[in-house]
């Protein structure tokens, strides 16, 4: 069996060799060796290097030290429990498929794992801060295991922006279903929340993914995201992409925003984007703003699932 499980806390623990007003410094050389993946670690966490400072700032150095030594003792162990599970596992997993890898790294203690899409498959992160802080790394198997069953829903159901439309269509249906469900009982601002995460994980074409709500003075107020921070908070009708679906009550998507003249560019990555205005009782409330890396990234089928999003928000 290939080398699938590794851990790189090593690499993170490097930060206690560091005096803490350079933890920033240190963090620049841990994001070189692990680019893909901290990157997308901070876009999932709507990080930009200025909120990264405050929240490395926020860090406990004893806390983190606790956490190495506890690893350099009991590491070799819980990995040693993970690795003999992993192998009793092959054929579930279709470790044949080279698809997936799983890495051991550190991060802010956000969450438990994240799955990152790369060129070369998959990469699912367990952040070991994150077990510690939550009292999960005693049973660092289980940690694993949900980490795995997480990525294997995930493997099943997402989308790729190479897929045709039909094979998009497909998907959407049983994503959409699921959103449904999810979101049940939750309020208004919370059911937007737990939307753009929803998209976000699942979709890997959506690189931001926001909602914007409509003030009384007919702007555009930014309201829950994932992605980068944008400096787009309050936007005027008619002014940008978002401004103008807001004042036209229209769908607009953009194949190309190099291409519009009336474009407010949040991120030079940005190369395509869709905005879906929320109308109620005819006015508009809101809408959602989404953005792609990669031109041409939305079909009828993204159009589509997404009107059917904004009008269960809105019914909702």
């Amino acid at each position: 069996m290939r080398s699938i499980f590794r851990d790189f806390t090593y690499d993170y623990f490097n930060l206690l060799a560091y005096p803490k007003e350079k933890w920033y410094d240190f963090w620049l050389v841990y994001r070189e060796k692990h680019p893909r993946v901290l990157e997308e670690y901070m876009h999932k966490n709507n990080l930009d290097d200025s909120s990264l400072r405050m929240e490395l700032e926020g860090l406990d150095r004893r806390e983190i030290d606790r956490l190495s030594q506890y690893w350099q003792e009991a590491g070799p162990r819980e990995k040693s429990c993970v690795l003999k599970a992993l192998g009793a596992m092959s054929a579930d997993l279709h470790l044949e498929r080279e698809d997936f890898v799983i890495h051991i790294l550190g991060g802010l203690g956000k969450q438990e794992h994240l799955i990152v899409p790369t060129s070369k498959g998959n990469v699912v992160m367990i952040d070991l801060l994150n077990c510690w802080k939550s009292g999960n790394i005693d049973d660092f198997l289980a940690v694993v295991t949900r980490a795995l069953e997480d990525f294997l829903d995930y493997s099943r159901i997402h989308v790729r922006n190479t897929m045709n439309d039909q094979e998009r269509k497909e998907r959407y249906t049983f994503l959409f279903q699921r959103l449904i469900k999810e979101l049940d009982g939750l309020s208004f601002e919370h059911k937007m929340e737990k939307t753009v995460v929803f998209l976000d994980k699942y979709i890997e074409h959506y690189n931001w993914t926001g909602f914007y709500l409509a003030d009384d003075e007919n702007h555009l107020v930014l309201g829950p995201y994932v992605g980068e921070p944008t400096e787009h908070t309050r936007i005027p009708f008619g002014i940008g992409i978002c401004g103008q679906a807001a004042e036209t009550k229209n769908v607009f998507l953009v194949p190309d925003v190099a291409k519009e003249s009336n474009y407010l560019s949040c991120s030079p990555k940005t190369k395509s984007e869709i905005v879906l205005p929320l109308i109620k009782e005819e006015r508009v409330i809101g809408e959602l703003d989404i953005d792609s890396h990669f031109q041409n990234s939305f079909l009828d089928s993204d159009r589509e699932f997404l009107e059917k999003i904004c009008q269960f928000l809105i019914g909702s």
